[in-house]
C-alpha cells in the first residue's frame, strides 16, 4: 500500500481551539483522509483520542485547558508511536516540541500539510486484510 493510499484510509485528530483554523485545517484533511476527529482544546483532545484512537493527530499548542505540550507529551507516554503534527503561529525557542514528529507554522501551506500527512501516514501500522 503505497502513502497515499494508506493516507486514504487514515483517521485524523485535530485539536485546536480557533474555530475559523480548525473548520479550515478540517477542509484540507477530508480531502486527503478518511474520517477526521476534531477537539477545541487538550483535555477535550485527549478524551476524543481515547474514545476515537485516531491514526494521526494534528495539535495547536497554545490553547486554553490543556496546552498542546501537555497534550502531547500525554498522546506519546500513551503510544510513542503515533504521529503528532504540531500546527502553530510560533516558531520561537519557547515553544520547541521536540516530542512533535513534525511542526508546521501558520498560516499552514496546503501542500505542505498534504506532504506531512502523507510523510506520516507512511509511518502508520498497514491495515488488517478485509
Amino acid at each position: 500500500m503505497t502513502p497515499e493510499e494508506r493516507l486514504k484510509e487514515a483517521t485524523v485528530l485535530i485539536v485546536e481551539d480557533d474555530d475559523i483554523a480548525r473548520m479550515a485545517l478540517g477542509k484540507i484533511v477530508q480531502r486527503v483522509c478518511k474520517r477526521v476527529y476534531e477537539a477545541r482544546n487538550g483535555k477535550e483532545g485527549y478524551e476524543r483520542e481515547l474514545e476515537c484512537d485516531p491514526d494521526i493527530v494534528l495539535t495547536d499548542l497554545e490553547m486554553p485547558v490543556m496546552n498542546g505540550m501537555e497534550l502531547i507529551e500525554k498522546l506519546k507516554s500513551r503510544d510513542p508511536h503515533r504521529p503528532v503534527i504540531v500546527v502553530t503561529a510560533f516558531a520561537d525557542e519557547a515553544h520547541k516540541t521536540p516530542k512533535a514528529d513534525r511542526v508546521i507554522t501558520k498560516p499552514v501551506d496546503r501542500l505542505l500539510l498534504r506532504e506531512t500527512l502523507k510523510e506520516m501516514a507512511a509511518r502508520l501500522p498497514p491495515l488488517p486484510a478485509a
